[in-house]
């Protein structure tokens, strides 16, 4: 037995958790997920909502008036996040959900610990968010890939020199990339690089390129290069890196460009980073532009939304020489109300969507890919043997009994063949009678 199965472990958040309800409540609750250093979840008690909110506060007013008097009181929930916080130092990455009951008596306390396959994610707050039924599989806009655009040609703005001469001046010192670190960079890519991307990397490999001259100019600032060689943001941008879960993600539809420069995709290795604003987010040179844009031309990548490219100017030499920007990074896009990257069914008209979930059906006239129900919902599916076929992952609506939840995911996971989630239950061990003591039991 682990320390994270025994009973022992458990029992300081249990009987915090039955000294923190409120009067009149009989069973107290925490659902949720503990991790190494951290905890996060719902609590929740059977108590009339009245006496709760008259003890909570009670509370705030003790808490005022011992700050007052300079004095602390210690609360209940500063009880529970001690026990929490004592529990977390036995909780491996990634962490595990748990469901733990104070009962009406110590006899019905009860803790659930659960035990996810990797194709069952975990929610901040809900022990299970989603069941991916395809291992692996992402939703369709995260599959989709863009190619590179035929008879794309520069700005004529492009002055592959004039980059290069900015770049050597801002970085004197800084090596340039060498030919073979180019032409691996192209093979990667299976495209060649624009001119003046081989020139700003000739010129040198890494460094900042700060352009602005005071407080008050309000040009383009620049950004510090991104080294060919690797580091995570040139990666951090592609689709599969940008996805998080199906319940966030699985409606997300790749923004549109309504001036047609920059194609709609929730992300691409033919947006090749060139810099970061040291916030995280990159800038790219755009090497499949849309039917209206240029090749070459800037690209911002924004840590903060879930897919697409803002247009920032036709070249570098527009963005970095003459510091000459399509007015901001978000303009083209955003102007419109479409920068960021929508989900499906979130404030438009138009294609026919599942109302659990808002799930586009243009994108597979066969059936959805996703499907959130509550647990009610998915066993009318699964009595009846009309889960869809073409689902790659499933997920949980609204809050239920997590011994439904369990059931149910266990019962579509099944359903694919796939390995099922366990439930550890540990309990309060029974009270020793004398008798049991004197007998060394």
């Amino acid at each position: 037995m682990t320390p994270l199965h025994d009973w022992n472990s458990w029992e300081p958040l249990v009987d915090a958790l039955r000294a923190s309800a409120p009067p009149g409540a009989r069973v107290s609750e925490f659902e949720g997920t503990v991790g190494p250093r951290s905890w996060g979840g719902r609590y929740s008690d059977d108590g009339e909502q009245e006496p709760r909110r008259a003890f909570h506060r009670a509370l705030a007013r003790e808490a005022v008036a011992a700050a007052r008097a300079g004095r602390t009181v210690k609360g209940p929930r500063e009880r529970l996040d001690a026990a929490l916080a004592a529990l977390s130092a036995l909780v491996p990455p990634p962490g595990v959900p748990v469901h733990v009951v104070a009962g009406p008596s110590r006899e019905d306390d009860v803790v659930h610990v659960l035990d996810l396959p990797p194709h069952v994610t975990r929610g901040h707050s809900a022990p299970v968010e989603d069941i991916v039924l395809v291992p692996g599989a992402l939703p369709a806009a995260y599959r989709a890939r863009l190619a590179p655009t035929t008879g794309a040609r520069p700005a004529p703005s492009a002055d592959p020199a004039a980059v290069a001469r900015l770049v050597r001046e801002k970085n004197p010192w800084v090596a340039g990339a060498t030919q073979d670190q180019l032409s691996a960079a192209e093979s990667a890519l299976g495209v060649p690089l624009p001119e003046e991307v081989r020139a700003l990397y000739a010129a040198a490999g890494s460094g900042e390129l700060v352009l602005a001259t005071g407080d008050h100019d309000d040009h383009f600032y620049g950004f510090e290069i991104v080294p060919l060689n690797g580091g995570v943001l040139r990666t951090a941008f592609l689709p599969e890196h940008r996805f998080t879960s199906w319940a966030l993600d699985g409606g997300t539809l790749a923004p549109e460009d309504p001036a047609g420069r920059v194609q709609a995709a929730v992300g691409s290795p033919l947006w090749f980073p060139v810099g970061h604003d040291w916030g995280g987010n990159v800038y790219a040179v755009d090497l499949a532009p849309g039917p209206e844009g240029y090749l070459g031309q800037v690209v911002f990548l924004d840590h903060e939304e879930r897919a697409g490219a803002h247009i920032v100017g036709d070249s570098l030499t527009d963005v970095l020489v003459h510091r000459r920007t399509v007015r901001d990074a978000r303009s083209v896009t955003d102007a419109q109300g479409t920068g960021r990257g929508r989900r499906a069914g979130a404030d438009q008209a138009g294609p026919e969507r599942h109302a659990e979930t808002g799930a586009d059906r243009t994108a597979d006239t066969a059936g959805p890919e996703y499907l959130a129900l509550d647990p009610t919902g998915w066993r009318a599916l699964l009595d009846a043997g009309t889960v869809p076929r073409t689902l790659l992952a499933a997920g949980f609506t609204d809050h239920a009994p997590l011994e439904d939840t369990v059931d149910v995911a266990n019962r579509l996971l099944r359903l694919r063949g796939l390995e099922g989630i366990t439930v550890t239950t540990i309990t309060r061990p029974p009270k020793k009678t004398l008798l049991s003591r004197l007998l060394g039991g």
